[in-house]
This record gives C-alpha cells, sequence and structure tokens, in this order.
C-alpha cells in the first residue's frame, strides 16, 4: 500500500468530504472528559437534539439493552446507563445520522452486529467494552463516505471483499486513499480517544501484530474487531469473513483463543444477536 504524506492524505479526504461533529456530541465528550461530569449537563445537551434523543431513548428500549422496564426521558437514561456507555450510544447514532445510511442499510446493520460483538468479546476477556464498541462503530466509517465519493466504488468493494484480498491496498491503487485513512481522520476530527483513531488506521494490516513497538491496546482492539467480524459473518452469511485467512492465526494468537473457544464463541455471538434482533 502506498504510504501518502499527511498533506496528500487530508487533501483527498477533504475532496470526500467528512462530516463535522455534531454539537451533541461535542457537549457530551466535553463534560465527559471533566473529572465529574455533570450528568444533568450531559442530559440537557442531548435533549436539545430532538432526534438524537428520539434515536437515544428508542436504543435503550430496545431488546438490545433488554431493560426490565420502559425508559422514559433523557436523564433517565443518563443516569440508568451513566457516562460512558451514554457517550458510546451519542457517538453511535450521531455517526449513523451524519454517515446518511439511507440505501446502505445492510452496511449499517452489519457494523452495528459487529460493534456490538465486539464489546462482547472485549467484556468476556477483561478488556474495555465501551472503547471496543466504539472502535467497532467506527472502524468502517469511512466505507459509506468512499462510496459517495466514488462512482466505482462498488466494485472496488467486490473485489476487497474476495476471501484473502489486500482490502485496503485495493482500495489505494482503485482511489489513492484507503477507508482506513479516511475513518482515521474521521475519528481525529471527532474528537475520538488517540488509539481507536490508530486502530481505525492499521485495521487491514496483519503486520500490526509482528511490530513490538506497536501499542498492545490498539492491537487488542483491531484484534477483537476482526474476530467479531468474523462471528458476525458466521451468523450472518454462514462463512468466514473474507479477511479471516489474513488475521487468523495473529489475532487467535494474541486473544488466546484455541478452535474449541471460536466455536464455542460463534454459538455464543449468534444466540446474543437472535435475542437482541440484529
Amino acid at each position: 500500500m502506498t504510504t501518502l504524506t499527511r498533506e496528500t492524505a487530508e487533501k483527498l479526504v477533504a475532496s470526500i468530504g467528512i462530516p463535522p461533529r455534531p454539537a451533541a456530541v461535542i457537549a457530551v465528550q466535553d463534560e465527559k472528559a471533566k473529572a465529574d461530569p455533570n450528568l444533568k449537563v450531559i442530559a440537557d445537551a442531548i435533549a436539545r437534539d430532538v432526534g438524537l434523543s428520539a434515536a437515544l431513548l428508542k436504543t435503550v428500549n430496545s431488546a438490545l439493552f433488554g431493560l426490565p422496564r420502559q425508559v422514559q426521558s433523557v436523564p433517565h437514561a443518563v443516569n440508568l446507563l451513566g457516562v460512558a456507555r451514554v457517550s458510546t450510544l451519542v457517538n453511535s447514532l450521531a455517526l449513523k445520522t451524519s454517515l446518511n445510511t439511507f440505501g446502505i442499510e445492510r452496511f449499517w446493520d452489519q457494523s452495528t452486529r459487529t460493534a456490538l460483538l465486539c464489546g462482547w468479546l472485549a467484556g468476556k476477556m477483561g478488556h474495555d467494552r465501551d472503547l471496543a464498541h466504539l472502535f467497532g462503530l467506527f472502524r468502517d466509517a469511512g466505507i459509506p463516505l468512499m462510496m459517495k465519493r466514488f462512482p466505482d466504488y462498488k466494485d472496488t468493494l467486490r473485489l476487497a471483499n474476495q476471501p484473502g484480498a489486500d482490502f485496503a491496498a485495493i482500495e489505494d491503487a482503485r482511489h489513492g486513499v484507503s477507508h482506513a485513512q479516511v475513518g482515521a481522520i474521521m475519528a481525529r476530527n471527532w474528537n475520538l480517544p488517540g488509539v481507536i483513531r490508530d486502530a481505525i488506521a492499521h485495521h487491514h494490516e496483519p503486520a500490526l501484530f509482528d511490530d513490538a513497538k506497536a501499542d498492545l491496546l490498539e492491537r487488542s482492539l483491531v484484534a477483537l474487531s476482526h474476530l467479531a467480524g468474523v462471528l458476525e459473518a458466521r451468523h450472518s452469511r454462514h462463512q468466514d469473513d473474507s479477511e479471516w485467512v489474513r488475521f487468523a492465526n495473529p489475532v487467535l494468537s494474541l486473544l488466546m483463543v484455541g478452535d474449541e473457544d471460536l466455536d464455542e464463541l460463534a454459538a455464543e455471538a449468534s444466540s446474543l444477536l437472535l435475542d437482541t434482533g440484529l
């Protein structure tokens, strides 16, 4: 894959058009960053965005959360779920709106399932569940932006999704930029944690796992997302994810998952997705 200078990458990405970070996301992130976040400030920021408020309540009251009673208000949701989880939800819902997922519902559904499994796996394996879920949501956010910018991008996706294909290299050869680069810049613009930005940038690079200098958390996030991806593919399409052949060994090694463990995780993941209606 071609290594772009930062200036060249920025120019290419500028031509694609990354959506700005919504005001509600800015307000929630700013408050979350404080030593003692004020839940009322967070709830008020969300409530000012009518569409976001409605989407938040709809999601919280869905089978995904399985709450014993219905949540009636944004303040109730914030108090019940806590700052970290609400922040992840706000980012997720704002991302979907900002990317305008009309016409690419299958992409969004797959991303939602993969992100859910990414967070679930993180919880089982002792990693930060909310951070992993957030990464799972944003990992492929560059794809709809590439689709919007390049008329022949669907052809690129068909090529890139062949088993064993180098996804980012194919994008780079055809368009001069990859969705990983676009997504990383979007993550930076949206002020997401640096480790998420770096993981997005490198999530199509198996060499990341051989780099002793690479951040362990970054490698873990990428590994969790690829494991989540193959579990989602087995559930939804009854086959392995197209990149699994390139990532299986380093991912399973880093996460210390054996073949028998993988089969058990696949069964558990499928049950989870069925239970949540995803």
